[in-house]
């Protein structure tokens, strides 16, 4: 009997041995698929920063408006990706084909359209650690599609040149109801009478000086800081980028020259200038003070917008032949579609502007920004522009 009972024992703690051996087992089996599910759900993250929106947020800066930043992430497969998507809007006050064609040249890009921007996106393919691969689109780039409203007035650009200080003869201009442009030459006094032209809505531009082929005779007339011949570029930078401050926030878009018949009759010399302009995001309107200047065809070779004055409308100081010289600007700008003259803040000038006003003479055309016929132009001979041909045209 006692054997038995022994023998009943030995067999139930063998049972009880049993059961909690494998319930161990069971346990641990459920430990270790818990820890692989902790495996699955623990994705690697990599995090992609873009090099390339650098290079262009840096080469481009000057014609770039604004940029947004968005954060994106992506979980593939092992992976979680978090990059970022820059969306780059660039200006519209600069026709951009010439950006556009450095940016093409340079990327493997997708291109877009609304009914606003054509839109270039640029990708980057990203290696992951397992060897295979993802494509993911980085940065947008956003150019301002320039709607054509077109007239058949004739459209006409007309600029004031020689602007300095506040005075009475700046007042009476004021009084002009149509839009012009005006060209500061840039001195200490520029801020004070910026914003009189700005609130106008009139087009505020920069009469930089530059060297004539009678320098040293005429040096007085320079007025301010000038462009020399035979400046080094870092030198033209030092001036331009002076004054340009000098406009305070106001952002300047469009540079003509105040004399400068010998920088503008120079190839070395107005590359470095137009140089210097495209790095500020800076237009050339040639004032042309010599035929031969060689403005066009520097600005075609460096990528800067390069518009001419077709004709001088007070050169000669006599009210009789200054009303004659509007009256055949007229005809070129009808003849053209299109015209950019230059006249001068003087007394008898202003006198018959405001007399050729209540004459009505100003009303079967139309006065305005240089920004905004340039943008016309530059926009009806895109075609031209990509291949250079333009320059004939001008």
């Amino acid at each position: 009997m006692e054997r038995k009972i022994w023998k009943i024992g030995i067999l139930f703690f063998f049972l009880f041995f049993l059961l909690v051996f494998y319930g161990c087992r069971e346990n641990k089996k459920e430990e270790v698929l818990k820890e692989d599910k902790n495996i699955v759900k623990n994705k690697i993250e990599i995090n992609v920063e873009s090099d390339e929106i650098d290079k262009i947020l840096s080469l481009y800066k000057p014609f770039i408006g604004r940029y947004i930043i968005e954060e994106k992430r992506k979980e593939v497969e092992d992976y979680i990706i978090n990059w970022k998507i820059y969306s780059v809007y660039f200006n519209s006050s600069v026709y951009n084909t010439q950006i556009k064609k450095e940016i093409i040249k340079n990327y493997d890009i997708k291109r877009r359209f609304s009914s606003k921007y054509e839109k270039y996106i640029i990708s980057s393919n990203i290696e992951l650690p397992n060897g295979d691969s993802i494509n993911l689109d980085n940065i947008f780039l956003y150019f301002p599609i320039y709607v054509s409203h077109k007239s058949s007035q004739p459209r006409i650009a007309f600029v004031v040149d020689d602007l300095v200080e506040d005075n009475y003869w700046v007042e009476d201009l004021l009084s002009f109801p149509y839009t012009l442009n005006v060209s500061i030459i840039p001195t200490s006094h520029t801020k004070d009478l910026v914003y009189k032209f700005v609130e106008k809505g009139w087009e505020v531009m920069m009469h930089l000086p530059m060297e004539s082929i009678t320098y040293p005779k005429d040096a007085k007339y320079l007025t301010s800081e000038a462009i020399m011949s035979g400046m080094s570029e870092e030198e033209i930078d030092k001036i331009v980028s002076l004054h340009l401050k000098r406009f305070g926030d106001t952002k300047i878009y469009w540079v003509n020259n105040h004399m400068g018949s010998k920088v503008t009759g120079d190839d070395e010399s107005m590359e470095k200038v137009l140089r210097v302009f495209k790095k500020y995001g800076l237009s050339f309107l040639d004032s042309k003070t010599i035929i031969n200047s060689v403005g066009k065809k520097v600005g075609n070779k460096v990528g800067v917008p390069v518009l001419e004055n077709m004709l001088f409308i007070d050169h000669e100081n006599q009210e009789d032949r200054i009303k004659q010289r509007f009256a055949q600007a007229i005809k070129i700008a009808e003849k053209k579609g299109w015209g950019i003259f230059i006249f001068h803040l003087r007394p008898k000038t202003i006198k018959v502007l405001k007399e050729l006003y209540q004459e009505g003479f100003f009303n079967n055309v139309k006065l305005e920004r240089i920004s905004d016929l340039a943008q016309e132009v530059y926009n009806l001979r895109e075609d031209e522009l990509s291949n250079h041909s333009y320059k004939s045209r001008y």
